[in-house]
């Protein structure tokens, strides 16, 4: 797939995604003026809408927010200004500007779009239904996912993979009950999730097996301060038990645009919809909610408190005075199970990384990337979301029990696409 195809490709997505989830507004016809007209032709005013372009800018993705603007011809003169520094407009969309006071609000709403239907779901005929405080005394499985995602993308992508499916099957014959855990991930922190965790959990008094993605396992690990459970087995896949450098306060404007890199390279990849799609919305909703607040596209210095804006994404912050994980890791938690880890760090082949232009740019993170706005990056190894060095600490213990994916094809987004990581999962659940 040439570049120009993979704009369109990525344009085309965009598109869908603004019209299915209602992310433009409309403009307001301009006024009938003394000013002649071409006949039948009405002027679109956008003087009260905001614009959110993404562009290309020297083989990155970045977004560039531009406030409303008083002149109703402004909105051609913005995109003209956006080539003259050099970058090409891929895609644009106008609405209208969030209000700082509006961002939570916004973000449940985006939430509710990412994971509509939150609460406890049981695994029945091949799809999850609601199950809140469902009465269970068998053993039990739960599946809790990560930021922008639910509970489905395990059910999508176990069964893209022939051992995958075998999985879900052994897991149906083994348990009383496969649970999962759909919860916003945006407008609350973990530790809330895991309140409403637990009060889901109510009637549910058997042993539990745990299989988490990313910052669901950071709402398992708050849930495991609770004594009241038997949790025998917690598989931790790409979790930032320590934390992610993407999710640090001085990231946030950058985190932006290293997501909307990430999109080309899953476009790229032809990853399943179920990671496409969300990775898609939550960047758009969040550049979309969040852009003038961060100035994106202006190479503007930022307050560090800007990502408390998004609680859970403060949450899992990798910074050195970040309270919610001092909190979590500073004492043993009250349930002791078997802990494993699947990790990942991303170095694609070099036939691949041409797509994956970002994995070169967190890898060198004194260069183009800092320029758009990311004051802080990546140091080490990751996952392409997830410092590698944070998923396997528990409380200051190294966990025992680690897998390392293959790191030239496995990164945060395609874990349980993987015959590697679905062995990892049978072994540490004994299916």
């Amino acid at each position: 797939m040439m570049q120009r195809e993979l704009d369109a490709a990525v344009a085309k997505r965009l598109d869908s995604i603004v019209a299915e989830y209602h992310m433009a507004d409309p403009p307001d016809a301009a006024r009938a003026g003394p000013m002649k007209r071409r006949r039948g032709f009405v002027p679109q005013d956008y003087s009260g809408l905001a614009t959110l372009t993404l562009v290309r800018d020297d083989g990155l993705l970045r977004w560039v927010y531009q406030p409303s603007a008083r002149d109703p011809m402004s909105r051609r003169a913005r995109r003209g200004s956006i080539r003259t520094i050099g970058a090409e407009p891929v895609y644009e969309f106008s609405f209208k500007e969030t209000p700082p006071n509006q961002v939570i609000w916004a973000l449940e709403q985006l939430d509710n779009k990412l994971t509509p239907g939150q609460g406890l779901k049981r695994l029945e005929s091949g799809k999850f239904e609601p199950a809140d405080k469902v009465k269970i005394d068998g053993r039990v499985l739960l599946l809790v996912h990560g930021t922008f995602s639910k509970c489905d993308m395990f059910i999508d992508e176990l069964n893209s993979i022939a051992s995958g499916k075998d999985l879900l099957n052994a897991g149906q014959n083994r348990y009383e009950a496969i649970l999962a855990f759909d919860h916003p991930t945006l407008s609350v922190s973990p530790w809330a999730n895991a309140i409403d965790l637990e009060e889901a959990l109510e009637n549910v008094t058997g042993p539990i097996d745990v299989i988490c993605h990313s910052r669901g396992g950071l709402v398992v690990a708050w849930w495991l301060r609770n004594p009241k459970r038997q949790v025998d087995n917690v598989v931790f896949v790409g979790v930032p038990l320590e934390g992610t450098s993407l999710a640090s306060p001085a990231s946030l404007r950058g985190a932006l645009q290293v997501l909307a890199n990430i999109l080309q390279g899953l476009e790229h990849a032809s990853a399943l919809a179920s990671t496409v799609n969300p990775f898609a919305v939550a960047v758009t909703g969040l550049s979309k909610i969040l852009g003038g607040i961060l100035r994106l596209g202006a190479n503007t210095p930022l307050a560090d408190a800007a990502v408390v804006l998004v609680p859970g994404l403060a949450g899992q912050s990798r910074v050195g005075n970040n309270a919610e994980l001092l909190r979590l890791t500073g004492r043993r938690w009250a349930s002791t199970p078997s802990f494993h880890a699947v990790t990942s760090n991303f170095e694609p082949w070099d036939t691949d990384a041409a797509w994956w232009e970002i994995w070169k740019h967190l890898k060198n993170p004194g260069d183009k990337l800092l320029d758009l706005g990311a004051d802080m990056l990546f140091k080490d190894n990751n996952d392409l979301v997830v410092d590698t060095q944070s998923m396997t600490v528990v409380c200051g213990t190294q966990i025992t029990q680690v897998h390392k994916c293959d790191s030239r094809k496995v990164h945060h987004c395609n874990y349980f696409r993987q015959d590697e990581t679905v062995a990892t999962l049978k072994r540490a659940l004994k299916l």
